[in-house]
């Protein structure tokens, strides 16, 4: 048999974000927040992970690019 949780606050980890919160959170768009979780699942950690990597890639878009002739 499984061990139970004998809490009377639940473990956030265990339910899934919701939209808004998620996306006002990491201050990404809602439709990035729909695809992030949609395509993680239900776990925060990844969710978090996903938009932290999210977040990266957009800034390493943006820097200034060398020109080269």
């Amino acid at each position: 048999m499984g061990k139970q949780l004998n809490s009377s606050d639940p473990d956030p980890d265990q339910f899934p974000y919701e939209v808004d919160f998620f996306a006002a959170k990491h201050g990404i768009p809602r439709r990035v927040a729909e695809v992030i979780l949609h395509s993680n699942g239900p776990s925060r950690h990844q969710c978090d992970a996903a938009a932290a990597a999210y977040l990266q890639v957009m800034q390493w878009r943006q820097r200034p690019r060398p020109v080269t002739s």
